[in-house]
């Protein structure tokens, strides 16, 4: 049995689609070890003057909860200033498949599902600045679930996690953080939201995605040639971002592949696992 509890705040003003991302979001720790999603609890904060976006709020919710294959049993509710919203979900895995978020190999190569730049997006949507295509896209993929084929997850994944508050390279300093090992990124293959870049230079970058750059930066050495808003992007707080894996490289096409298939059609292999030969573990080209 797993067990996970995630909560947000709003990062857009439809209160349906909300919820829809906020119950991804709290799912997306579970399908993070490779397991199932059984049942969940809502956990709900919210104003008494803005009851008619409630329900709305949680038929999203309920809807993505349905749709992971999950039944909801429940939840708690409580007063407050700020609409909140997450789950408490428990789950079921096999207790010799669980996948871990920090035990990648040598050699293996990482693959991202997701493009990366919600937290910059999601600012911009809240300054009223981001043209309608964007908001629907990035809308799009944070109401995406990140549930994995079995056929997937009978690949030889090593390492698994979901990226989201820290930032692609915040996740990936976890990942390697109990071992000698490092990761080569390679820039031109990470996949981002269309326009990132414009709203980078607009200003539109979270105080998360700052925050990670503060903390994670001494752990990353980067190429000349590797613009700033390239490099925000990669430290980009995210909100149901998508998942990272360190695959043996003998099936990273397979695991690309099967990705696609599911959904995740922007997946690409982003860079390999390598021995770390200082405190610099992560290397950008």
């Amino acid at each position: 049995m797993i067990f996970s509890l995630d909560v947000i705040t709003p990062i857009i003003d439809d209160p349906y689609y909300f919820g829809q991302i906020a119950a991804a979001n709290a799912l997306s720790d579970i399908f993070a070890m490779g397991g199932n999603p059984l049942m969940a609890l809502n956990i709900v904060a919210f104003p008494e003057d803005q009851l008619n976006t409630l329900e709305l709020m949680l038929k999203g919710g309920a809807e993505k909860i349905k749709e992971s294959g999950a039944i909801l049993v429940g939840g708690h509710t409580i007063k407050d200033n700020e609409p909140k919203y997450g789950l408490a979900v428990i789950g079921l895995i096999h207790p010799k498949k669980t996948i871990y978020n920090n035990r990648p190999q040598k050699g293996d190569l990482l693959l991202l599902t997701k493009p990366l730049g919600t937290g910059i997006l999601s600012t911009a949507i809240k300054k009223g600045i981001a043209d309608p295509a964007i908001v629907k896209e990035t809308t799009s993929w944070m109401t995406k679930l990140n549930r994995l084929s079995p056929e997937l997850l009978n690949l030889s994944i090593h390492s698994l996690t979901d990226v989201t508050g820290f930032g692609l390279l915040g996740h990936l300093s976890e990942m390697l953080n109990k071992s000698n090992l490092g990761a080569e990124i390679w820039m031109k293959k990470i996949p981002l939201i269309a326009d990132v870049s414009k709203y980078i230079n607009a200003g539109m970058v979270p105080g998360g995605t700052t925050k990670n750059r503060e903390i994670y930066s001494c752990l990353v050495k980067k190429e000349p040639d590797i613009s700033l808003d390239q490099e925000i992007a990669l430290y980009d707080a995210q909100t149901s971002g998508g998942l990272l894996l360190s695959v043996n490289p003998d099936q990273a096409d397979k695991a690309k592949t099967l990705l696609c298939r599911s959904g995740f059609y922007l997946t690409q292999i982003i860079g390999q696992v390598i021995e770390a030969h200082s405190n610099k573990k992560i290397y950008i080209i």
